[in-house]
């Protein structure tokens, strides 16, 4: 029986993890989000472990302006490790060997989505945006986009 159990954990988590090469950026939607595609797939992916300004939020338009430059090159690899109650995959994404959600982070333009995340060698990353007032840090009371979300919805 146990034997059992463990094939079947094994099974349930290589269904969740997937690294991709070679996706094409299509849309960047916001600071968290990107659609790429790759053989005709669309990929629509929520960065992991980061929480980016709203759009119509304080620093929302250059979230995503950043990211967009971030992915210039046009191509870029995801880890993905699921999928969210919209259907988005989850993911790291990197390009060129940089790991992009950890430089939104240090770049002032996401917060470390204390939530889900899971790496917490982020909160340096955050910590050294904040001291360096860069983004997001370089205004008096920052709103995180959780708290910006749930005060627009009530």
């Amino acid at each position: 029986m146990k034997l059992i159990a463990f094939f079947i954990l094994l099974f349930t988590f290589n269904i969740y993890a997937e690294f991709v090469t070679d996706l094409k950026v299509k849309w960047v939607v916001d600071g968290d989000t990107v659609h790429a595609i790759k053989e005709g797939e669309v990929y629509k992916i929520r960065l992991t472990e980061i929480d980016a300004p709203e759009r119509d939020q304080p620093f929302g338009t250059e979230s995503g302006e950043l990211l967009k430059e971030l992915l210039i090159d046009g191509y870029f690899a995801a880890d993905f490790s699921g999928k969210d109650k919209y259907g988005r995959y989850l993911g790291r994404i990197y390009d060129n060997d940089k790991d992009i959600n950890r430089e939104m982070v240090e770049q002032g333009m996401a917060w470390v989505y204390d939530y889900y995340v899971t790496d917490k060698t982020f909160y340096t990353n955050q910590t050294s945006a904040r001291d360096n007032k860069k983004g997001i840090w370089s205004d008096e009371n920052p709103i995180p986009p959780w708290s910006w979300r749930s005060n627009k919805r009530n």
